[in-house]
């Protein structure tokens, strides 16, 4: 059995056809059905169900595809290992991170990037509890999530930036004139916010449930711009983190005087067992916090 068999059946499996796994390995159409079929020579079962136009694996192939997963990701695990002991860093570092306007993961990805060009990038977006699982399943190496609670014990997290949770209004919106609200003057209103697993969203059900009250959500949505359509056509009041300054042409923002609606962004990473090239990226993201707050005087 060869690494290279594994790498293309979990390939064709993720693309129920050979053909598009094929394109997305680089190589030709024959040589990844060769190899598959070698595969399943040597293990004695078919891994796909070849009686339909789109390919379904057995059961024996259901079973194989984590174990494949796993082996992959062991040998990737023991390459990068080695590199690192050698002072080069040259394997895969998956990021995951919720939608934020902080320049600071970018800023960090530059420096990784320039210091190790060698290690291969990748970048996914989703929810906060989305993420924190993938981390802990050893899907991405790090992440950037909303925190509205703990962090769960197996994971190591670096504070990125405190977030002040706000009203975003219509311009001609009754309370667009006040420079505070509290939740429940929103009590009765249609809400748009972050989708059910988020950090903002988590902080702000559990805070209006201890006001009493279930917030009326008409609209979810992690988008900066979407929200900010939405709202533009008085179709609720967005409650999100604090806007960016050039997408308050014709939203106002308000400060919620609830001391409850504070978030944090942070990086988090697993405690043990993470990758040469989670550590050295975290090393880089609180390197950049820590002058920062030199900047501004944070102690």
């Amino acid at each position: 059995m060869e690494l290279r068999q594994l790498e293309y059946f979990l390939a064709v499996a993720e693309h129920s056809n050979f053909t598009r796994a094929a394109e997305a390995l680089h190589v030709a159409q024959p040589w990844v059905s060769a190899q598959v079929r070698r595969l399943e020579r040597e293990l004695g079962h078919e891994l796909f169900d070849r009686s339909s136009r789109a390919l379904k694996l057995t059961e024996f192939g259901k079973m194989l595809f984590p174990l494949a997963e796993t082996a992959l990701q062991t040998v990737g695990k023991i390459r990068s290992t080695a590199s690192a002991m050698a002072g080069v860093l040259c394997g895969h570092l998956a990021i995951g991170t919720v939608d934020h306007p902080l320049p600071l993961l970018a800023d960090a990805l530059a420096a990784f990037h320039q210091a190790h060009p060698a290690v291969s990038i990748t970048l996914t977006e989703a929810r906060s509890d989305q993420l924190t699982a993938g981390v802990l399943e050893r899907k991405l190496d790090v992440a950037v999530v909303g925190q509205g609670s703990s962090t769960p014990p197996l994971l190591r997290e670096q504070l990125l930036a405190q977030q002040n949770i706000v009203a975003i209004v219509h311009r001609d919106d009754p309370l667009a004139s006040r420079a505070s609200i509290s939740l429940e003057d929103l009590r009765n209103r249609a809400l748009i916010s972050h989708p059910q697993g988020s950090g903002v969203r988590k902080i702000l059900d559990q805070a209006c449930l201890a006001q009493g009250f279930v917030p009326d959500i008409a609209f979810e949505t992690s988008s900066v711009d979407m929200m900010n359509h939405l709202v533009t056509r008085d179709l609720g009041v967005a409650v999100a983190p604090e806007f960016p300054a050039d997408r308050l042409d014709r939203v106002r923002q308000i400060d919620l005087s609830d001391e409850v609606m504070r978030g944090r962004l942070t990086l988090v990473w697993r405690e043990k067992g993470a990758t040469p090239e989670a550590e050295a990226f975290a090393a880089y993201v609180s390197e950049l916090c820590s002058a920062q707050n030199d900047l501004v005087g944070v102690p």
